[in-house]
């Protein structure tokens, strides 16, 4: 009791002035610390934003290499595939292609990887996901791409366990030479007359190119998707898709990343 009636005591020595400079300083603490945390939530925003709009620019810059490494590829399997479809249409037909036509019974074997960058993909992924990129239409075309790779992945697996071989090397009608100097030094020569009279390769070339064919629109169809993801992304922070190898886009790649750039200025 003595304790508080000397508290009390003092409370009434305190002047009107005073109590008002306490508590201005009081509000100026309260109001100190009140900006403290405005300014460090601030710059913990800022620090966040950066660090996203960095990681869209790689993103972007991934997707680009995507594009030049995936176009590549498929343009060299649509030509294989192309010259191949030319051997196996003559050669159903009762003819016998000329020399130069022969590579085509090599090139049905290859079946090359869907093998592209995606350490910023596998780095976006691992912190947050695509939930941290605010446009839909940006995270339609990514995850859609992703899909369409995985899924054309596991076809290529199918292919390349039923690889077609339509002359063995242990087959007496091919007769094989090293070419040092030759960008391909396994250089293979037909006998041509043989094997044009025999329905058995006949019948595996025609399957092998028809099966060839299908194997390249896979990777033209990736190739689409990932021209598709880099135009949107590219769109969304303000940048063009170029690929920094292999040329500009040409023919229906640029249709489709027209396509791409449009449809993200329509609604989300």
């Amino acid at each position: 009791m003595i304790l508080f009636k000397r508290v009390g005591d003092s409370f009434r020595h305190i002047e009107d002035r005073e109590w008002l400079l306490l508590v201005l300083e009081t509000l100026g603490v309260l109001v100190g610390i009140l900006l403290a945390f405005e300014l460090q939530e601030w710059a913990s925003n800022r620090a966040a934003a950066a660090k996203h709009d960095e990681m869209m620019d790689r993103l972007f810059e991934e997707s680009e290499q995507d594009v030049g490494s995936l176009r590549e590829i498929r343009d060299v399997l649509l030509a294989q595939s192309k010259a191949e479809v030319d051997f196996a249409t003559q050669i159903s037909a009762g003819k016998c292609p000329p020399k130069d036509k022969w590579s085509a019974v090599g090139t049905v074997q290859m079946l090359p990887s869907l093998d592209v960058p995606r350490s910023v993909y596998t780095e976006l992924m691992g912190s947050g996901g695509l939930s941290s990129i605010p446009d839909p239409r940006v995270r339609k075309t990514i995850a859609l791409f992703n899909s369409e790779l995985a899924w054309s992945e596991g076809q290529i697996d199918y292919f390349r366990g039923h690889r077609p071989d339509p002359v063995p090397t242990t087959d007496r009608r091919v007769r094989l030479r090293y070419d040092p100097d030759a960008d391909e030094p396994e250089v293979a020569q037909y006998d041509r007359a043989a094997l044009c009279a025999d329905p058995a390769f006949r019948n595996e070339m025609v399957s092998s190119a028809r099966n060839h064919r299908v194997f390249a629109n896979y990777h033209d169809g990736v190739t689409q998707w990932a021209i598709t993801m880099c135009g949107a992304l590219g769109e969304s922070i303000g940048r063009r898709c170029e690929p920094a190898f292999g040329g500009p886009l040409k023919g229906e790649d640029v249709a489709t990343l027209k396509k791409a750039i449009a449809r993200m200025h329509k609604p989300a």
